[in-house]
């Protein structure tokens, strides 16, 4: 593993650089590309993300920059691959959360990765560990990937004299990837640290209500159409400690969901009383099946997620089945049996 310093250095030396989110993108991949993609333009550089599906509509707030140049690409070929100094993962560590873009990534000069989830380090049989870039800096102990991005920002400060931070739109964006990610400071990842980098943001002169406004009170009727649609499928097993349910394509186009607007059926099927792990499967293509896993107390839905070549937290993880919708609701409603066993 590297360290924060070593990741400041390839990005200040590089021209240009793609940054890769992950699939099913969220407010912590948002924010953190969003920050270092604004920091990189303010030194001259030229930096995108690259990305295939529609950013939810409540993060498309912060995808612009202030000329009104997009964050966020499904073109790789905007910069060739002679010209492509840096490739960065943010907030993801494998190939397969990134796709179609892994080779792309690997075409770079120098292959970077910033990242919180444990399940993206790779421990050889010696011991050591590594990411899948020339460079990583993984910590699964970070709230969001926002707070290590808050911690480049500013070791990057520190070895330029050009002004990066503080900067308020940056902040912002800051402020949304760790909100999302600590579910508003409600899941058990949220630590002092969180709330340290949060309490300087506010010297950045960040509008946290106007954020949250974006983020949290800004649904479509659609949103509210699909999670009820969502929940009269929702099944309960082991006794009300496990919760499946999932949502078509039929049903994404009867409705007309946009991106992220599925985001919010596994809160609100984590927030049942009793209910210990949720698991939602959403159709995004015929045989391709997005899988959201939550978990409230001790289960691991990463280590579910891992059978399946996904990733993820202990208690937030996620995968793709690559089969029927009614397979994957077999198959997922076994597993979620199978881990509440273990407890």
């Amino acid at each position: 593993m590297n360290s924060l310093h070593d990741i400041a250095e390839q990005l200040i030396s590089a021209k240009n650089i793609l940054l890769y989110p992950h699939v099913g993108i969220d407010g912590d991949a948002v924010g953190s590309c969003v920050a270092i993609a604004g920091a990189l333009r303010t030194m001259g550089k030229k930096a995108y993300a690259l990305y295939e599906e529609e950013i939810p509509h409540n993060l498309s707030f912060m995808t612009e920059d202030e000329e009104g140049e997009p964050y966020f690409t499904c073109e790789p070929d905007i910069i060739s691959d002679d010209d492509l100094d840096v490739s960065i993962a943010v907030d993801c560590g494998g190939y397969d959360r990134f796709k179609p873009y892994g080779e792309k990534f690997k075409a770079a000069k120098v292959t970077l990765c910033v990242d919180h989830h444990g399940t993206s380090i790779v421990t050889e049989e010696d011991g050591t560990a590594h990411g899948i870039a020339d460079y990583s800096v993984i910590d699964p102990d970070a709230a969001a990937c926002g707070v290590l991005v808050f911690d480049l920002l500013k070791e990057m400060q520190s070895m330029t004299e050009i002004k990066l931070i503080p900067d308020k739109f940056t902040g912002e964006a800051l402020f949304a990837a760790i909100t999302t990610d600590t579910g508003n400071f409600q899941y058990s990842n949220t630590n002092r640290k969180c709330h340290e980098v949060m309490a300087e943001l506010y010297d950045w002169g960040i509008d946290a209500n106007k954020i949250s406004v974006e983020i949290y009170e800004n649904e479509r009727i659609q949103e509210v159409r699909i999670r009820n649609r969502a929940m009269d499928r929702m099944t309960v097993t082991a006794d009300g400690k496990g919760a499946v349910s999932y949502v078509t394509k039929e049903d994404l186009e009867e409705i007309g969901v946009k991106a992220g607007e599925t985001d919010s059926v596994v809160k609100v099927m984590r927030a049942i009383g009793g209910v210990e792990i949720v698991a939602f499967l959403k159709e995004k293509d015929r045989n391709v099946i997005r899988v959201s896993f939550r978990s409230k107390h001790s289960a691991d839905v990463a280590a579910i997620a891992s059978k399946y070549n996904g990733g993820g937290h202990k208690k937030a993880a996620g995968c793709t089945l690559y089969m029927p919708i009614e397979e994957a609701v077999k198959i997922i409603s076994s597993e979620v049996e199978e881990a509440l066993k273990e407890l």
